[in-house]
Parts: structure tokens; sequence; C-alpha cells
């Protein structure tokens, strides 16, 4: 009896050298290489190129998205788009350098409003109120504002009332843009 447990035990070990004979490394790289270096390559400039980013605040200012693709080789922003960039001036909420994923509700020529109601771009309401001006320490009205957006600027939004947002601190500049964001779930 403790015989053929031997054997049994022997026989898939057996098995696989007979499907996967030991190839020399040296023969094994000769083989591999034409494949592995091509791979390398895509995977190289997949990582350099796309971020992965996610949303972990418990009010998010985009409250349907969590997980974001960061494309860092696109930085050409238009209206409407989401936009991730590097945090400047967003202190007490984010500290600088922090990535932030935001909508682009404006850019460079566009015409901004804000005041105590509502904050518009080209005489369209994006968004209501300032109810972060209590919290922030500051009247409503240091936030007012009727100019243009500078060139190389944006201005950003998100989709709560409660989104620590352009309203508050200002502009978005190419220097601190990474790239065009897509929401994946």
């Amino acid at each position: 009896m403790s015989g053929r447990k031997g054997s049994e035990a022997m026989r898939p070990t057996s098995l696989l050298r007979n499907i996967w004979p030991k190839v020399p490394l040296g023969s094994f790289l000769l083989k591999a290489l034409p494949l592995l270096i091509p791979l390398l390559a895509v995977e190289h400039y997949v990582g350099q190129r796309f971020l992965i980013g996610g949303d972990d605040q418990v009010d998010r200012c985009l409250p349907d998205k969590r997980i974001y693709l960061i494309d860092t080789y696109n930085k050409d922003i238009w209206r409407g788009d989401l936009i991730a960039f590097r945090a400047e001036r967003m202190k007490p909420y984010f500290k600088d350098g922090q990535v932030i994923v935001k909508i682009a509700a404006g850019v460079t020529g566009d015409h901004v409003q804000v005041d105590s109601h509502q904050t518009r771009i080209n005489g369209a309401v994006i968004i209501e109120g300032l109810p972060l001006a209590e919290k922030l320490r500051k009247p409503p009205s240091t936030f007012k504002r009727d100019e243009t957006i500078p060139t190389a600027a944006y201005w950003v939004t998100g989709l709560t009332p409660k989104s620590f947002d352009s309203r508050y601190w200002g502009y978005v500049y190419d220097h601190q843009v990474i790239g065009r964001a897509y929401a994946i779930f």
C-alpha cells in the first residue's frame, strides 16, 4: 500500500515534465525576446500616458463617479470636459499638489459672473450660491466677480452646491493641468 501512494504522488510531477520539458534559459530568452520587447514598450507607453485616480471623499463634487482615467498626453481641454489638475490655493480643503478632477465650465475668453446667488458663464447659470463662504469665514461679497477668463486658464466646478471650486479660489492655469479625465465609474 505505501508503495502505491508514493507512485501516485509522483505522477503529477512526471506529467508536468512531459508537458513542459526543461529548456535552457538562453534558448527561452531568445524565443521570448521578440514578444517581450514590444510588450514592455506598450506597457511603458501606457504607464507613462495614463493615470488612474479615485475620489474617496464622502461629499463628492461629481457625485456619481469615483474612479477616473487621466490621459496625461491630452491637455486639449474644452468647455464641459473633465480636467485633472494639481491643486494650488485650495486650502483648507486640499493641499497644494493634490490631484483634483472637476468640470472645465469655462475656458479662455469666456465671461464669468459670480454673486451670492449664482455663478454664470457666458450668461448661463452653472451653479447656485456660495454655500462654503460661511465655512471659509468670508462674506459672500468677497467672491463676487465679473470678468473674462484670462489666457491659459480654466474655470472649474463640480455638480453639487458644496463643490469647492473656482467660485472660491479662482482659475486653474495651464501649468497645473495634468490632462483630460474620463469618469470610469
